[in-house]
């Protein structure tokens, strides 16, 4: 295995690998920084947690990702994929596209009217539903990319799945929207997926239980949450 570069802005060890078949985004355990607020389990398994349900619920929104040995140990490959963080942006109001949603406004450094802004789009709207799911604590900005043929990618799923209420995104354009049928089917496939063996070598039992009772939730209110006052809803910094 080659290692191309490293990616020098994430704050944990993520380096570029290429085999004989592919190119990945290898993030080692070796290289984790503890976190105080999610001191279960590691990056990585959150991170190869998210493909399962992603893959297994039919969200298909994380490009596969593996836990295999690298040149660094034990850790988390996933398949790169050619794109670009396009779907979301700040804009000053008269420059958002038509049809996006505007979730704050505020002033840039320059003291002119600002807007955070996303794509109105069904497959984004799939990942914020999935965000929900997972509880996802940094959907930002940047973790969203698009390719050259319009299709999102959801990456960077190392904090997730908390017991705790933590959901922190961007993606705040459909909160209070009823959820769809077809969602809801996605919803009732993840709730049958979460009893995959391999879920219980990834997440501890509390966060299984935690994962069961937001999709109960989802299911039985069909409402996408809305960001609560007990803690930020916006991840900082947003790209």
């Amino acid at each position: 295995m080659e290692i191309l570069g490293r990616m020098v802005n994430a704050s944990n060890s993520t380096l570029v690998v290429r085999d004989s078949e592919r190119q990945y985004v290898y993030k080692p355990i070796s290289g984790e920084r503890p976190l105080w607020d999610f001191p279960d389990g590691t990056l990585a398994a959150r991170e190869r947690a998210a493909f399962l349900l992603s893959h297994s619920g039919g969200w298909n929104v994380v490009p596969e990702t593996t836990l295999r040995v690298g040149p660094m140990g034990l850790g988390s490959f996933q398949n790169w994929v050619e794109a670009e963080p396009t779907s979301v942006d700040i804009l000053e109001p008269h420059l958002v596209p038509e049809n996006w949603h505007d979730v704050f406004t505020g002033v840039n450094e320059n003291g002119k009217e600002v807007v955070l802004t996303h794509a109105n789009d069904l497959m984004l709207r799939r990942i914020a539903l999935f965000d929900a799911v997972i509880n996802n604590a940094d959907r930002k900005a940047g973790h969203i990319l698009t390719d050259d043929h319009g299709q999102h990618f959801a990456i960077d799923h190392g904090v997730t799945f908390h017991h705790e209420p933590k959901l922190r995104t961007v993606l705040w354009g459909w909160m209070g929207e009823e959820i769809s049928d077809e969602e809801t089917q996605l919803l009732q496939r993840s709730l049958e997926a979460s009893n995959a063996p391999e879920f219980s070598e990834l997440l501890t039992d509390t966060e299984i239980e935690a994962l069961r009772s937001r999709i109960a939730e989802l299911i039985e209110t069909r409402v996408f949450p809305e960001p609560s006052r007990e803690w930020p809803a916006i991840p900082w910094p947003i790209f």
